[in-house]
């Protein structure tokens, strides 16, 4: 599906946007169909100190984008008949589980009833050299021991809830080394990686940094600060969230799920098996904060969403190892997928931006997806704002997908999260308008915020005070 010039632009709009209003140092992004790349560009710099361009060849750790690698290899296990996916996992790794125990099924989908145990996070950390909790996980007999320990932690029966758990792949990558014989990554990088002639990827942070193009990762400080960083690979884990990877390289892994496990001639999965991967399997819970609903549901390293700019189905996963971030996502009726990668992590998921990026690939408005028209809303309504003769200041910041307003008085410091109460529509940004919001109070009541826009001036009615936009 080849796009037009003005798809091609709009793309290149929408990213270079991203890059300069959410500060990220570098961004690279490639488009493919079923035959190949039909967009591919870089954005900002992979290393700021020396202003190197970003490149769609550009090595960045896509993390949890991993997630779906396994999945491939336990498919390509099971079709070869060495296990069956609804084997329990202590069959292949030496944990302990009260019956009903959670099967090699249940991990892929995070449904096992274990919630997050810590891990990634706790390796993240000590790997950047920041405060973690000093969990004893410095070999395998640890982190076994460590979830040998959370049985008692397990939610709910296996298949009946997603919890999302790292700990979980982790256990699913050991699993493989026990029925290859082999070392995880070893086995994906010969049986996935060099039949689809994804050269560049790794898992090796030697053979990384040792390429031509790779990034130079950045951890956001709390002021917003950009300091160039180590790279936090750990070899534990490494099906969580290890693989190191061009967007370039990964179009080749979103055209074996456009063709159905097979590219050009190498032939990896059946179309069937392939299939397992796709399929909704448990419910993702959570709404939109807009007020729109999310049909979400999980599949084998893949969340799958039926109402994508309508009625499309979106299969994707987004990662953060928080000195880089990654997007992998496909729309198998169209046989357009999309790959991104940034050397920092936004405040958000890079897998909003992959969405835009795919609506603009299909002709469509990026504007018109939520993500987009929050952002346009906010950057209107953020700023500093006062009451009548300035008796009252305060100023407002975007929260995530909400805002804050602060109130700055001595006799009134206080700060008040803003949830806003209807769905963000397609709006005009000269038209005069009114913006609702409510507030929960410090006796517990739920009150309503306004926004007005009139003639060009944004107010702000909260409370007792009318606060006038500066």
């Amino acid at each position: 599906m080849p796009i037009d010039d003005a798809a091609d632009r709009e793309i290149a709009r929408l990213c270079r946007r991203v890059v300069r209003e959410e500060g990220l140092p570098g961004l690279s992004v490639a488009v493919t169909d079923a035959d190949g790349v039909v967009f591919a560009d870089g954005f900002g710099s992979r290393d700021l100190a020396g202003n190197r361009p970003a490149t769609p060849e550009t090595l960045y750790g896509i993390a949890s984008c991993t997630k779906s690698f396994a999945g491939v290899a336990l498919l390509q296990l099971a079709e070869s008949g060495i296990c069956s996916l609804d084997d329990a996992i202590s069959a292949y790794v030496p944990v302990q589980f009260d019956r009903p125990e959670p099967t090699l099924h249940h991990l892929l989908t995070h449904s096992s009833g274990l919630p997050s145990l810590g891990v990634s996070e706790t390796l993240l950390a000590r790997r950047l050299r920041l405060p973690d909790p000093g969990i004893p996980l410095g070999d395998d007999e640890d982190f076994f021991a460590h979830v040998d320990g959370a049985d008692g932690e397990r939610t709910d029966p296996p298949g009946e809830r997603f919890a999302y758990c790292n700990a979980g792949y982790a256990l699913l990558g050991e699993a493989i080394e026990t029925l290859t014989g082999r070392p995880f990554d070893e086995y994906v990088t010969e049986h996935v990686f060099e039949p689809l002639g994804m050269d560049r990827s790794t898992f090796d942070d030697h053979e990384f940094s040792m390429a031509d193009d790779h990034m130079t990762q950045y951890r956001r400080t709390d002021d917003g600060e950009l300091v160039a960083s180590s790279l936090p690979t750990r070899e534990l884990g490494q099906a969580t969230g290890g693989v190191l990877s061009s967007v370039a390289d990964l179009t080749r892994y979103l055209r074996l799920h456009l063709n159905g496990g097979e590219v050009d001639g190498a032939h990896l999965l059946d179309a069937n098996t392939l299939a397992r991967a796709h399929v909704g399997y448990v419910d993702v819970p959570g709404r939109a904060v807009d007020g729109g609903t999310d049909d979400r549901e999980y599949g084998y390293g893949w969340f799958r969403d039926e109402g994508f700019l309508g009625d499309r189905t979106l299969l994707g996963h987004s990662g953060s190892l928080t000195v880089s971030s990654a997007y992998l996502g496909f729309l198998p009726n169209e046989g357009l997928g999309v790959a991104l990668a940034s050397n920092t992590s936004p405040a958000f998921p890079l897998g909003v931006v992959g969405e835009g990026v795919l609506a603009a690939a299909l002709g469509e408005d990026p504007e018109s997806l939520p993500f987009f028209r929050r952002r346009r809303r906010h950057a209107r309504l953020c700023g500093k704002y006062s009451a009548y003769e300035g008796v009252m200041s305060a100023s407002v910041e975007r929260a995530g997908n909400a805002l804050q307003a602060s109130f700055e008085h001595p006799l009134n410091e206080s700060e008040l999260p803003l949830l806003p109460q209807e769905p963000v529509e397609a709006e005009s940004r000269r038209a005069d308008t009114v913006y609702r919001y409510e507030y929960v109070t410090s006796e517990g009541r739920r009150e309503p915020a306004e926004f007005r826009v009139e003639n060009g001036e944004v107010s702000l009615l909260l409370d007792r005070w009318r606060l006038r936009k500066h």
